[in-house]
């Protein structure tokens, strides 16, 4: 069962070259966090990531892989020590493929069909993805029909609209660039580590 909580924020991690991902992902932790997934958008440089935060922190991290968009992706994100598959868009026959690998999926959906194609899969945690082209009154209508829907609002999402998507309905929220900038280094880590603790704050004004 996907043990991910109301308020519970992932930051997305892309372009990180491996020798600073452990400085950054302390940084996440110190500001709150505990989420994270790794981008495979550069595919090599994530799964060598994904290696060294599972050798490094073990459970003390929920440590999860997105942009995966085939099987053998997944399979190598595993293998590297992800625990949790994401994909950037809805394909029924993947997300079958990688529930047969016993890991949990969060798949990207963007339609009312493509969620009751996930949710008939026995899916619990969908991605809505970009959320932000969707806004607030979409997820809001969305809840009508799905009512226990458990949605991760992914692109977009900011300190000043994150409020309004929880409000929405959405329990989840996966943030990119504005909590760890795309390429960010060991420099980076006191900013992080303040954006970390500013979402967290956020939300705990809400939860």
């Amino acid at each position: 069962m996907m043990n991910i909580k109301k308020g519970t924020i992932v930051a997305i991690i892309r372009g990180v070259e491996p020798a600073d991902v452990v400085d950054i992902l302390k940084a996440l932790l110190e500001g709150g966090i505990n989420w994270v997934e790794v981008s495979l958008s550069e595919e090599e440089k994530g799964l060598e990531c994904i290696r060294i935060l599972n050798e490094t922190f073990g459970d003390r991290i929920h440590l999860g892989v997105g942009t995966v968009t085939s099987i053998g992706k997944a399979k190598k994100a595993i293998e590297a020590g992800a625990r949790y598959i994401i994909t950037p868009g809805w394909d029924k026959e993947l997300a079958k493929e990688i529930q047969k690998l016993n890991v949990e999926i969060l798949p990207g959906v963007f339609t009312p069909g493509e969620i009751m194609q996930a949710l008939n899969l026995g899916i619990e945690v969908v991605k809505l993805f970009p959320s932000s082209n969707l806004g607030t009154d979409y997820i809001k209508n969305l809840k009508g029909p799905f009512p226990h829907l458990n949605i991760m609002a992914v692109g977009g999402v900011s300190l000043e609209n994150i409020r309004d998507y929880y409000k929405a309905g959405c329990t989840s929220f996966g943030i990119g660039s504005d909590l760890v900038p795309r390429g960010a280094t060991k420099e980076d880590r006191e900013k992080i580590k303040n954006n970390a603790q500013k979402y967290v704050e956020m939300l705990n004004t809400e939860v």
